[in-house]
């Protein structure tokens, strides 16, 4: 498929380890994405601030979960206002270099978690797309990462929003990544069908 220079700006919402990293990489290789969390500003601060709980190569998701949130109660729009920042800067990067990026600037959020980041990634156009996979096959995969997990991770507040947001397009990822990569095609097929 040749890529479309319409292809749109997207974010990706699910459940923790329900695939959503894998398609904002896969999307960054083959489709010339660059990648976005709202949670990069989280890690990099707390990576400064508590590298200790980083020594051994796990996820603080407590921390992280616990910092996160702390932040948002002195401003709900801390984490979505720094990425959109770093979304600019990269996109004025990509506009400046005279040639030599492959394809337009397209940004992919790869952890759309909370209702008031639902409602900037709408009201900025990018296409939603819910990365589904079966609870126990998430729980594996976190047990299987370097995840320090719990549980009741599951039922954290960040993770209770996802599955009530409106979406354009749905994934189920219970197989293999070439699985969920052909699935990932033919959305991209259908978003750029509808922007041809």
């Amino acid at each position: 498929m040749a890529v479309s220079n319409a292809l749109p700006n997207i974010a990706l919402t699910g459940g923790l380890r329900a695939g959503k990293d894998a398609v904002a990489a896969y999307l960054t290789q083959k489709y010339g994405y660059t990648r976005f969390a709202f949670g990069d500003g989280i890690r990099e601060v707390t990576r400064r601030l508590y590298p200790e709980m980083y020594a051994n190569g796990e996820k603080p998701r407590a921390l992280l979960q616990g910092f996160g949130q702390m932040a948002r109660e002195f401003d709900q729009n801390v984490w979505i206002n720094d990425m959109y920042r770093r979304i600019e800067v990269a996109q004025i990067d990509c506009d400046n270099d005279n040639g030599n990026y492959s394809y337009p600037f397209r940004a992919v959020i790869s952890d759309l978690r909370q209702p008031n980041e639902y409602a900037r990634c709408r009201a900025e156009g990018y296409a939603i797309i819910r990365v589904n996979a079966p609870d126990s096959l998430r729980i594996q995969r976190a047990v299987d990462s370097a995840d320090t997990f719990q549980l009741s991770d599951m039922t954290h507040d960040t993770e209770s929003h996802a599955n009530g947001f409106a979406v354009d397009y749905e994934v189920e990822n219970g197989g293999t990544l070439a699985d969920l990569y052909a699935k990932i095609d033919e959305i991209m097929a259908e978003i750029n069908g509808s922007n041809a």
